[in-house]
């Protein structure tokens, strides 16, 4: 042949090659899982009591977040929250957004909505609105509906962040994110009474989780369990390299769903049963799982 024609067919060939590489880490980016001669992990965490609390986040979880991402794993959150609480968790005070970590994805609303890095979102579930007033007439106390990055509050009592409506009627859009009701402080019986309830009459248009005296209502299909296997498609991870942590009832289909489930000590007593480690802090777990690299 001749070696003009050689010549050519060789960058030919290296070109395709060269799209062929860039184009598969394009559209797979983490496909790629092992990082020198460790596997990728990913770690989805409970948000509000777990890595959030009165006081805001602590300094050792947040060392321990840095730690274990500079070490190529991966971190994010899964919370019964939408995207906009967890940016701004002080009551949506703008003044004090929540800048210390940076979560490589966020599953929010109990898996109703989950988001990547860069906030776009990858999965979404809404409910009708007419299920939601229908609901609401049951269940006749104070409640949050979420719609995109706006929160309403109806029949508020006590904290109040969001706009306040006194119908929902007022709102004009036909579907819901989610939906949450905030019992009084300590009123686990009830709360756990509206739960069955929505779970027994509405189970084809919506799912509800309890976390301690809130219910959360989110998109039939919908959990955090289902959230933090929508992640795990993804990013393209092994399943036995999948951890998860959390602190409340809601939790348990994330505990249910990964492999390595972490949660505290002063957990309810069924979610300490479904986890396969009880620690008394998130860096704790994140110390535990690093120890197996």
């Amino acid at each position: 042949m001749n070696p003009t024609i050689n010549k050519y067919l060789s960058l030919f060939n290296v070109s395709v090659l060269l799209h062929f590489v860039v184009a598969f880490f394009v559209y797979f980016p983490y496909s790629y899982i092992y990082i020198g001669e460790r596997k990728m992990k990913i770690l989805a965490s409970d948000f509000d009591n777990t890595l959030f609390f009165r006081d805001g986040v602590h300094k050792q979880d947040v060392e321990a977040i840095r730690t274990f991402q500079k070490q190529g794993h991966l971190f994010g959150l899964c919370t019964g929250r939408q995207l906009e609480g967890i940016k701004y968790p002080f009551g949506g005070n703008r003044d004090y957004p929540l800048t210390d970590i940076d979560f490589d994805f966020y599953i929010t609303l109990s898996g109703g909505v989950i988001f990547n890095k860069k906030c776009e979102v990858i999965f979404e579930k809404d409910i009708p609105m007419n299920i939601v007033r229908e609901i609401s007439e049951v269940v006749p106390v104070h409640m949050s509906i979420v719609y995109k990055d706006e929160i309403y509050m109806y029949r508020p009592e006590g904290e109040i962040w969001g706009a306040t409506i006194d119908s929902l009627d007022k709102l004009t859009f036909k579907d819901a994110d989610a939906f949450s009701f905030h019992f009084p402080e300590g009123d686990l019986e009830d709360a756990k009474k509206a739960m069955d309830y929505i779970n027994k009459h509405y189970s084809d248009t919506c799912a509800a989780f309890q976390n301690k005296n809130h219910v959360d209502v989110c998109g039939v299909g919908c959990s955090k369990g289902t959230g933090i296997n929508h992640v795990v498609d993804y990013f393209n991870i092994n399943k036995s390299d999948v951890y998860g942590i959390g602190d409340s009832w809601n939790d348990l289909p994330l505990l249910d769903s990964v492999k390595h489930g972490y949660t505290f000590t002063y957990a309810p007593s069924e979610v300490k049963n479904k986890a396969e480690k009880i620690v008394g802090s998130l860096s704790e777990a994140i110390q535990d799982i690093l120890k197996e690299d």
